[in-house]
């Protein structure tokens, strides 16, 4: 029998994830399918160093950042190769709406790892700034400025318990901190390199490799999985009216043509602090990737995932 590996966070969304993760793999059974569910990350690199060559598809049953971790993962273990899939239980589940993954339809995302068809998408990578580092891998975009302000917060009060457990975080979570950082984020100057383009100031940077955000906002609508680029955007102006208004310029499809909102396309893009200002949070996925400077690359094809 052919095997599927399920990593599993127990955390992510609002629903009994152990149900779920059960009541898929009988669908998987029902196929001659087997099903191995891992739950601790502990555990997850020897599942996949021992996992044979024909395994059928690993499958991340959390969120995006759930999502993130096991394609780092795959990566780190020599896997990256293996088809893909995501059982979508997170509180955005944007990659897995962009690639067409249902929670209601277990039995058509089973029967999908049985066919074995798949894609290959693009990925990006954060360049770490040592050589001996890889540099961690997302599929849908990375961030610095107040957005990546506010997934710190949240990420903060997440693991703020103390004994190794985590919050649930549903979007009612993100009031608190947005509510925080409008109050105290200082909007600091950021500058975008986009291959050998001219340099681009701003305070807020987006770079896309799927086209999902969230709130459904729309920013990163013109990129594309695998066109082997990443989309960049830059907000120009610091402060909250203008973020508000750059932010409804772009839910208005507008943000080709919007004054102050500047944007491109690259493989390679790096992102540091304009002049002196102190360095901005980035975040990637919906999770904290420390602060600027930072360098993006582009991975053309390096994710292949199971088509539905």
């Amino acid at each position: 029998m052919s095997r599927v590996l399920i990593f599993a966070n127990p955390y992510s969304g609002r629903r009994d994830n152990r149900k779920l993760v059960e009541d898929f793999e009988r669908e998987l059974s029902e196929r001659g399918l087997q099903a191995q569910a891992v739950w601790g990350c502990e555990d997850r690199m020897a599942a996949l160093r021992d996992a044979p060559d024909d395994t059928r598809a690993v499958v991340a049953a959390g969120g995006d950042g759930s999502i993130g971790d096991v394609i780092n993962d795959m990566h780190a273990a020599g896997r990256l190769g293996l088809p893909f899939a995501t059982l979508p239980v997170g509180t955005e589940n944007l990659f897995a709406k962009e690639m067409g993954f249902r929670l209601k339809e277990l039995g058509a995302l089973a029967a999908a790892i049985a066919r074995g068809e798949t894609r290959a998408i693009d990925l990006g990578r954060l360049v770490p700034d040592t050589p001996d580092e890889p540099g961690r891998l997302f599929t849908l975009m990375v961030s610095a400025g107040f957005d990546a302000e506010v997934v710190r917060r949240v990420d903060a009060w997440r693991v703020g318990l103390g004994d190794g457990s985590l919050r649930r975080v549903r979007r009612s979570s993100y009031f608190r901190p947005i509510l925080a950082a409008i109050f105290r984020y200082r909007y600091p100057r950021i500058r975008l390199v986009a291959d050998e383009q001219p340099p681009i100031d701003g305070s807020q940077a987006y770079v896309f490799n799927l086209p999902q955000y969230g709130g459904e906002l729309g920013i990163g609508r013109y990129a594309c999985p695998d066109d082997g680029r990443l989309h960049w955007l830059v907000f120009t102006r610091p402060g909250l009216p203008r973020l508000l208004l750059y932010h409804l310029r772009c839910k208005l499809g507008q943000q080709k043509s919007a004054p102050g909102i500047v944007q491109g396309y690259a493989k390679r893009i790096t992102v540091q602090p304009a002049g002196a200002a102190e360095p901005a949070p980035v975040q990637a996925d919906g999770d904290p990737a420390a602060f600027v400077p930072l360098g993006i690359a582009l991975l053309p094809g390096a994710l292949r995932v199971i088509r539905v």
